[in-house]
C-alpha cells in the first residue's frame, strides 16, 4: 500500500467512525452491558485511537509531499533529510503548494493545545471537587459502617455519594441509613466502594477533559455520554456480587423514593445530583427515581 492510499484510507476511516460511532455504540450496548469494564476500555480506546489517527495525518502527508520552504536553506535541508530517513514508504514526494513544515507544525500545535485544555479542565474540576469535599467534611460526621469509612450527613432525604478519598470518600445521609435494610446498606456501600476501588473518578475526569472541546465529533460525544452508564453498571455488578441482586434492587428502590435533591448547604453549585450536568462534582447514588446515579468527572 502506498502512503497516498494509506492517507485516503485513514481519512475515510476517521470520517466514517466519527459519523457512525453513535450508531455502533447503540447497537453494541446489549453486548457491552455484559462486560462493563471492557466497555469502558473500548470507549476510552476509541476516543484515544481517533485522536491519535487524526494527529498522525500531518506526518503522513509530510512524507508524501514537497512544497515551498518556510525555513532557512540549511534548516530546511536538515529537516528534509530527517523526513527522508524516517519515511518507511519508498515513494517520491509530490509537489504541492503546502509547506511541509505546516504539515508537521499543525499536529504538534494541536497536541500542545489539547494537553493544555486537558490540564486546565482537570484542575478546574479538581478545585470544584475540593470545595464540595470541604463542605461535606464541615457538616458530616465520620463513621465506620460495615468496615467502610463513611461521612454521615444529617439529612432526612436518602442519598449516597462518593468523592475521591482525599476529598471525603463515601458519604451517606441519615435518611439513607434509616431507609436501608442491612443487606441494602451493604449493597450501597459496595457500589460506592467500587467507584473508589476502580478509580472511576479518574476515568471520568480524563474523558471529560479530553472531550470538552471535541464534542462536535459525534463519536467522542457519544463515548463520553455512554461512559457513565457503563461505570454505573460496573459498580452495580460489584454490589450484586457482594450483597446479592435482591439487596441491590431493594437499595435502588429505597433510595429512589425521594424526588428531592441533596441540600444545597451540603453541595456546591458545581455538584448537583443530576447526570445531565457535565460540571457536577460528586458521584450520586439514586437521589431521584429513574436516575441510578451519575458520574461527573472528578480529579
Amino acid at each position: 500500500m502506498t502512503v497516498g492510499a494509506l492517507v485516503v484510507l485513514l481519512v475515510t476511516a476517521l470520517a466514517a467512525s466519527a459519523a457512525a460511532g453513535p450508531w455502533v455504540l447503540r447497537h453494541a450496548a446489549p453486548a457491552l452491558v455484559r462486560a462493563p469494564r471492557t466497555a469502558v476500555v473500548l470507549l476510552a480506546g476509541s476516543v484515544l485511537g481517533w485522536l491519535c489517527t487524526a494527529l498522525a495525518l500531518g506526518p503522513l502527508l509530510a512524507w508524501t509531499m514537497s512544497g515551498p520552504s518556510l525555513l532557512p536553506d540549511g534548516a530546511a535541508e536538515t529537516c528534509q533529510r530527517c523526513l527522508d530517513a524516517a519515511n518507511p514508504f519508498p515513494t517520491t514526494p509530490l509537489d504541492s503548494a503546502v509547506p511541509v513544515v505546516l504539515l508537521l507544525a499543525l499536529p504538534a500545535l494541536g497536541t500542545v493545545a489539547l494537553g493544555v485544555t486537558i490540564t486546565v479542565e482537570a484542575l478546574r474540576r479538581r478545585r470544584a471537587t475540593a470545595r464540595t469535599g470541604q463542605l461535606l467534611r464541615d457538616q458530616a460526621r465520620p463513621r465506620t459502617i460495615l468496615g467502610h469509612p463513611v461521612l454521615v450527613v444529617d439529612d432526612p432525604r436518602p442519598f449516597a455519594m462518593t468523592l475521591p478519598r482525599r476529598h471525603g470518600g463515601i458519604s451517606l445521609s441519615t435518611g439513607a441509613l434509616d431507609a436501608l435494610a442491612p443487606d441494602e446498606l451493604a449493597a450501597v456501600l459496595a457500589h460506592e466502594h467500587a467507584h473508589l476501588r476502580q478509580h472511576h473518578h479518574l476515568i471520568t475526569t480524563a474523558m471529560a477533559s479530553i472531550s470538552r472541546y471535541l464534542r462536535w465529533v459525534p463519536l467522542i460525544a457519544a463515548s463520553e455520554a455512554a461512559l457513565g452508564h457503563y461505570l454505573e453498571i460496573a459498580a452495580d455488578d460489584a454490589a450484586r456480587r457482594r450483597a446479592g441482586t435482591p439487596a441491590l434492587a431493594g437499595a435502588l428502590l429505597a433510595l429512589g423514593e425521594s424526588t428531592a435533591t441533596p441540600p444545597r448547604r451540603t453541595w456546591s453549585r458545581k455538584a448537583p445530583s443530576t447526570c445531565s450536568d457535565p460540571t457536577a462534582s460528586a458521584t450520586s447514588y439514586s437521589p431521584a427515581p429513574a436516575q441510578r446515579g451519575c458520574f461527573p468527572p472528578l480529579p
